[in-house]
């Protein structure tokens, strides 16, 4: 009876198909794609392409143009077929259509026509739609049972569990110390090892056999959870998701695609001049900066408008704050001393004067009356000099229209001479100060750019170079044409400067190219309308935020130039 349970159960096991791998074949027709098994059909045409996909029931049609992969909105999309009434899509979403019919619910494969107007652009594009068989699991080949290590780790411990039990329970000879009489009255029983070892191998089949039948998830491969929803759940949650094939190519499905932006541009050959990349340094321009310096010793005092701060507009003129001059006691001394004497002579002065206006006429020369006068005039200015300075006040003025940038200014703040009080910038004007190599001739730049940290771009002038070197290094100044919002002075920039002969490559924008896991640099082309395949490039700095590729890519294939650091981490 053992036997014949064992038997019923191998043949179960090897009718059972829960060995599912993760490339197994789901019957005829339905061969593992890149789309996840979801059905679906693409079609690239002149200037339009399109994907068909089924969801939920409904054909979702995804529409853009063919070179920009930018989604094409209000078209209208005709669908028709063979025993396929023609049915027009309707707008779902931006380049997104749907089609509600029976038949997309229904097996087999179904040759369609689409018929695209979009704006003046008309195209006839078409393709197969393979909805699948009937049948969608075949049953597993014995080879596939054997190459499965799982099953001889538990074939090998049955055969252990087998042997341990046919041990224990084997048949054993009369105890020791029996009377021979009684051993030849009754008859001794036969030994039999071989029926024990053979109910052991039994044992061992059944338990195999049950382990294989048993129903197991773990057995399934990635993407085979035939769970809740079936194979229905995956094209209800969008039918396919983004990840690498195994030659290295990305499958990106449409409504991953517009989520993240990606954009392709036809590449094209041109002849430009590369460039060099320099670091570089905002400065203010020589023209328009001022500085504000301390004349003498003194103490700052606040003004009618108080005290300038940094970020104030000002203009050539304004007064920023007053100085009040402080004096040493010695020279105070000796300030106090010439003053009294310049007071003793002002008052002799003056009697002197007293005296000759009095006896004027024959006795006194008109000439010795103004020698009195002017030197009594002298004397009174010299007072005027010395007098105490305690409530005389020096303007601290802006000597430029711009912005406040430094101000080391307190109100009661004791200064020395030539302590630098204020500067003043105008951020409409400003320089870059780049560092260039000491053997390169600079004087042929025919064009330059600043980039940014954030990748913002724009053009600046080349002034002139420093005819001295500086730590070996050669100083060029270029000024900026087109201020930044986000230029400020003292921050660090990238200058790409062209000059040199042409070459011959393809312009991109510098977002295109990104670092591949070996650390090289590499562009992503699109190959399908959902497949993108990694190309190595060799490239050279261009102006502004675009690069010059030399080598790697063919013109006319579609690069991306948007996204392409999310496709980059597709796995």
């Amino acid at each position: 009876m053992l036997r014949l349970y064992t038997i019923a159960l191998l043949i179960a096991a090897w009718a059972h198909p829960a060995w599912a791998g993760a490339d197994h074949d789901h019957g005829p027709g339905s061969a593992p794609s890149s789309s996840m098994e979801v059905p679906r059909l693409e079609s690239v045409g002149t200037e339009l392409e399109l994907v068909a996909v089924v969801m939920d029931g409904e054909l979702v049609i995804y529409l853009d143009e063919s070179a920009t992969n930018a989604p094409v909105d209000d078209a209208t999309i005709e669908v028709s077929g063979d025993d396929i009434p023609a049915t027009a899509a309707k707008q779902t979403d931006s380049g997104t259509y749907s089609l509600d019919a029976e038949w997309v619910s229904s097996k087999g494969t179904k040759a369609l026509t689409f018929v695209v107007a979009a704006g003046d652009t008309v195209e006839l594009l078409n393709g197969t739609l393979d909805l699948g068989t009937a049948d969608e699991h075949s049953v597993a080949q014995s080879s596939s049972l054997l190459t499965r290590p799982l099953l001889w780790i538990i074939t090998g411990i049955a055969a252990l569990f087998g042997f341990l039990l046919a041990f224990a329970f084997r048949p054993v000879g009369p105890p020791p110390g029996r009377i021979e009489d009684e051993s030849a009255a009754r008859p001794r029983p036969k030994l039999d090892v071989v029926s024990s070892e053979k109910h052991a191998a039994h044992l061992v089949v059944l338990v195999v056999a049950l382990a294989t039948i048993a129903p197991n998830h773990a057995f399934a491969g990635a993407g085979h959870d035939h769970g809740p929803g079936g194979h229905d759940e995956p094209a209800s949650s969008g039918g396919y998701i983004p990840h690498k094939l195994p030659d290295g190519d990305v499958f990106l499905p449409k409504p991953s695609q517009r989520l993240l932006n990606v954009r392709t541009t036809v590449a094209k050959a041109t002849n430009t001049r590369t460039g060099e990349e320099l670091i570089g340094t905002v400065i203010a321009d020589p023209a328009s900066e001022g500085r504000v310096q301390a004349p003498m010793d003194g103490e700052i005092e606040l003004g009618e408008a108080g005290v300038a701060f940094v970020g104030e507009r000002v203009k050539a003129g304004d007064v920023l704050a007053y100085l009040a001059p402080s004096m040493p006691v010695y020279e105070r001394g000796y300030l106090e001393q010439l003053t009294a004497e310049v007071d003793g002579k002002l008052r002799i002065a003056e009697q002197r004067l007293k005296r000759l206006q009095g006896v004027r006429g024959s006795f006194v020369a008109q000439k010795d009356i103004d020698d009195t006068l002017a030197e009594l005039a002298a004397l009174r200015e010299q007072k005027r000099v010395l007098e105490p300075k305690s409530g005389q006040r020096i303007a601290l003025k802006a000597p430029v229209n711009g912005i406040i940038s430094v101000a080391n200014v307190r109100a009661g703040q004791v200064l020395n001479a030539r302590d630098t009080l204020f500067e003043i910038v105008d951020p409409e004007r400003l320089w870059i100060e780049a560092i260039g190599l000491s053997g390169r001739d600079y004087d042929e730049i025919t064009a330059a750019h600043a980039v940014l940290s954030q990748g913002q771009s724009f053009p600046i002038k080349h002034v002139g170079s420093a005819p001295a070197l500086r730590h070996q290094a050669r100083s060029l100044f270029f000024e900026v044409t087109t201020p930044a919002a986000a230029l400020a002075i003292g921050s660090k920039v990238r200058v790409v400067v062209q000059s040199g002969a042409p070459v011959n490559g393809i312009v991109l924008p510098e977002a295109a190219v990104v670092r591949g896991t070996n650390g090289l640099a590499q562009i992503w082309v699109k190959v399908g309308a959902e497949r993108f395949q990694p190309k190595a490039v060799k490239t050279e700095p261009l102006g502004g935020a675009d690069v010059l590729v030399t080598a790697g890519v063919e013109t006319g294939s579609r690069v991306v130039v948007s996204g392409s650091e999310f496709v980059n981490q597709v796995r």
